[in-house]
């Protein structure tokens, strides 16, 4: 009987162990899972952190906030201009691997130029929705080929009614004569002007029945 009670004791020590130690192996999984984010995020800072001050750390910008893709596994930060928060770059860490879009994002004014062409275009597809100019594009230079009184200008939003854009569009035509094209291009310039919008860079398509004729005018691309 001694034997048989021994041999069940050894069977409930073993099984307590058992649980104890999964017990014990469960929690630390959950601590580890938790400290190796933790460190990787700090490490992460760390490196963009360094590699700003090694590159740009002249700028006057603001820091953002440490910010986790799940789609590329990567993490960045965005810098925002103290003045205009549309002008901006990020520095991303994947795999250890950093990099940034300060030439594009900064420099060239990227998402600010995208923006502004969004904006004109807006305005210009509502006065011209019911006309026969079709297909009207906005184009703005890269950020940098504008001299400081017009970046200022951009970057407040002061972009309707000036040269700092190429505007093209598409007219269908019934002749191809100068004097019919030009009165064409006076009328939309007028419509244009009365409505608040107006530049002198522009790039007419006309076609006569699948003919084309192109007409430019403006300085825009010097």
């Amino acid at each position: 009987m001694v034997f048989m009670y021994n041999k069940k004791m050894n069977k409930l020590m073993i099984g307590q162990a058992l649980l104890f130690g999964l017990i014990i192996i469960f929690f630390g999984i959950i601590i580890v899972r938790e400290k190796v984010p933790s460190l990787k995020v700090k490490n992460v800072t760390r490196d963009i952190n360094n590699y700003y001050e090694e590159n740009y750390s002249t700028l006057n910008v603001r820091v953002g906030d440490l910010k986790y893709n799940e789609e590329d596994n990567s993490y960045s930060i965005t810098y925002y201009d103290r003045d205009y928060n549309d002008l901006n770059f990020t520095i991303k860490s994947i795999n250890n691997k950093i990099t940034d879009n300060y030439e594009e994002n900064y420099v060239k004014g990227k998402k600010v130029i995208e923006k502004c062409e969004d904006l004109v275009l807006e305005k210009y597809n509502e006065v011209f929705k019911n006309t026969n100019y079709q297909n009207i594009k906005i184009s703005f230079k890269d950020l940098n080929r504008y001299n400081d009184a017009e970046v200022i200008d951009i970057l407040e939003g002061n972009i309707y009614n000036t040269g700092l854009y190429s505007v093209s569009y598409y007219v269908k035509v019934d002749s191809l004569d100068d004097i019919y094209l030009s009165n064409l291009i006076n009328s939309f310039n007028s419509i244009s002007t009365s409505n608040g919008l107006s530049t002198n860079n522009y790039s007419v398509t006309f076609d006569n029945n699948g003919i084309i004729k192109l007409v430019e005018g403006g300085n825009f691309n010097e």
